[in-house]
């Protein structure tokens, strides 16, 4: 599957971000111990609560999208953008994180439907 963890930092508005991208499947299936040196990486780059950005690629199906936007509040931030052909859709959702196990826990939620990227 390639690549499963990915840790960016970007600078925006003059701060420096970390994001990390996780494979729900990835994130399923990962034992006890990865799995806490994953929480320590972000504990290492998010000072919690945080914002934290998640981004998806779902099958431009209102369904699909739908169960994505679901497993969050109604007042995150989304951007929506189609792909070339429009059969995909990728989402970005930024959310105000408590913790790591929250990131977890969307991360999971999200996984739980199928066809759904996590990048």
């Amino acid at each position: 599957e390639g690549h499963h963890i990915l840790l960016t930092r970007t600078e925006r508005k003059g701060r420096l971000r970390a994001s990390l991208s996780i494979s729900c499947r990835y994130l399923r299936g990962m034992d006890e111990d990865k799995k806490s040196g994953l929480r320590a990486q972000l504990d290492a780059h998010h000072d919690w609560p945080a914002e934290y950005m998640f981004k998806f690629i779902a099958p431009n199906q209102a369904d699909r999208i739908g169960a994505v936007l679901a497993v969050f509040p109604d007042d995150v931030q989304v951007v929506r953008k189609s792909s070339g052909g429009g059969k995909y859709v990728s989402l970005t959702i930024r959310e105000v994180m408590s913790s790591a196990d929250a990131v977890f826990e969307r991360y999971e939620a999200v996984g739980q439907i199928g066809g759904i990227f996590a990048l």
